[in-house]
């Protein structure tokens, strides 16, 4: 009997042990929301710097048929800090810069974007997929923009 007493026991502080440390878990997001992992979708390029550390590359090129606002701003802090944003009007644009990582894979038709240090485009159906190097930074540039605006754009990313 004194041996389940102290299984007893065992399973009981176990018990509470996990239940604390899922508390905790659950817990610190709510009172710290930096420790989140995202996406946390954003209301204004101001927020960007504070959220991932670093200035948003926006192009200034961008055609009205992409529309007056970006449709979406969004952050993710993990594994690497990434922002994203983007354009749906008529046409689309997608930005993504990306901290640090591996360089994305490109696929084997890939070719190197004219006058574009560091570049890789290819066409995936009506979408242009774009990728970049600027300094620390991945860019990834998704659109359907007609080829000749993915040199205007890569031209004209500058921070924010």
């Amino acid at each position: 009997m004194v041996r389940l007493t102290g299984l007893g026991r065992f399973a009981l502080i176990t018990l509470g042990v996990l239940l604390g440390l899922r508390a905790l878990h659950l817990g610190v997001p709510l009172f710290f929301p930096e420790t989140r992992p995202g996406p946390f979708p954003l209301a204004s390029l101001d927020e960007v710097q504070r959220r991932v550390g670093f200035a948003p590359l926006v192009p200034a090129y961008r055609p009205a048929a992409l529309g007056d606002r970006p449709s979406r701003l969004t952050v993710t802090l993990s594994p690497q800090p990434t922002f994203v944003i983007a354009w749906r009007g008529e046409r689309h644009l997608s930005v993504t810069q990306r901290r640090g990582g591996a360089r994305p894979v490109p696929p084997a038709s890939s070719q190197p974007l004219p006058d574009v240090p560091d570049s890789t485009w290819w066409r995936d159906g009506a979408r242009l997929h774009l990728v970049l190097r600027r300094g620390e930074f991945w860019i990834e540039v998704e659109t359907d923009l007609p080829p000749r605006d993915l040199k205007r754009i890569a031209d004209t990313l500058h921070p924010y």
